[in-house]
């Protein structure tokens, strides 16, 4: 949050920002990871998913592709273009941290710029439960954080100010069960800049917040034993994705995607960051890079050794010679006994 730009643009701003933190930043959060993508953490924090077969009778390939995603210039890029591949005739991409990084209860937030979504492109910044492979969906829960793209907001006009919240969860595909706060139109064009979604999660509820707002645009009870609450209450994954056309645009041909008009057209996605916050005392993160522990010798030599940008657990950019815990190259945790 850039303070100076608060105070030059007016006292509102500044009193939503002071509202929104005394609802959810005073809850005593504090940076437990986080990727800056100012380094190429492909491979480490994230699985780029390639399949020309995806979910809700979605129009792309997703693919692996530089082309399609790609860490460049401090941001995560999900490119999706019109071309032909794997019989579908657009390219995009989806990332997740699947088995890499999860976490449990607390605050996630995401800084997005997304493209002109009209008409048919989809994108998501969502979760699912890190027991997916065993137990399979919904039985894992999944919690969407942002979609936007809906085919209400094409009938209506309103696509790059409408967003929705949604979570799934049941025993089986045949029993699953879902609850949307509706799709949400603000004030505000969501797309063409960087804009901040946020999840803050609890054992009693899931809200939603876009740009610092005093107000969620979704609200849901978890709490154990109502209703969903017991899918809620395990690990998550991140998963960041573009999909083009599909169930939730309406839109089933590639003439109609008009975002994407001609071949070789493209739409990207960027995603300056993903950071995870938790309650003082707590860090219910788990990631698949082991903690890297240096002695008082020899911790200003390696913390020199690490590439890219180093960040103190306040979320604040450190020098090399910074003394204390601090999240640096792939997002390992490196202390400084």
């Amino acid at each position: 949050m850039n303070i100076k730009k608060l105070l030059c643009g007016g006292l509102t701003p500044l009193l939503s920002f002071l509202f929104y933190c005394n609802a959810v930043c005073a809850q005593d959060y504090e940076l437990v990871w986080s990727d800056e993508f100012d380094t190429n953490t492909l491979g480490i924090n994230w699985n780029v998913e390639a399949t020309d077969a995806p979910y809700n009778n979605e129009l792309q390939a997703y693919t692996a592709r530089p082309e399609n995603v790609t860490v460049a210039d401090g941001n995560l890029i999900l490119t999706a273009r019109r071309e032909s591949q794997g019989g579908k005739k657009f390219t995009s991409g989806r990332v997740n941290t699947k088995h890499r990084v999860a976490f449990t209860h607390g605050k996630i937030e995401a800084r997005i710029k997304l493209p002109q979504l009209a008409n048919g492109l989809w994108p998501a910044f969502w979760m699912m439960g890190n027991d997916f492979d065993e137990v399979d969906w919904p039985k894992c829960g999944e919690i969407d954080i942002l979609e936007m793209g809906m085919k209400e907001a094409i009938a209506n006009g309103t696509t790059s100010r409408t967003v929705a919240g949604t979570i799934h969860w049941g025993e089986n595909a045949g029993t699953h069960q879902q609850y949307t706060g509706g799709n949400v139109t603000v004030n505000h064009d969501l797309t063409g800049d960087y804009h901040i979604f946020t999840a803050v999660w609890d054992d009693d509820y899931l809200r939603f917040y876009v740009d610092n707002s005093t107000e969620p645009y979704f609200t849901k009870m978890i709490k154990k034993g109502f209703g969903s609450g017991d899918y809620f209450h395990k690990p998550f994954f991140i998963i960041l994705n573009m999909a083009v056309g599909g169930d939730y645009t309406g839109i089933f041909q590639s003439d109609a995607v008009t975002a994407l008009p001609a071949d070789g057209s493209e739409a990207k996605m960027y995603v300056d960051y993903v950071r995870i916050y938790q309650k003082k005392g707590q860090n219910n993160v788990t990631t698949g890079i082991n903690d890297l522990q240096l002695s008082d010798q020899n911790s200003t030599n390696n913390l020199q050794n690490v590439t890219g940008a180093l960040y103190n657990m306040a979320g604040q950019r450190v020098s090399s010679d910074y003394r204390g815990m601090v999240i640096g190259q792939g997002r390992k945790l490196i202390r400084n006994i």
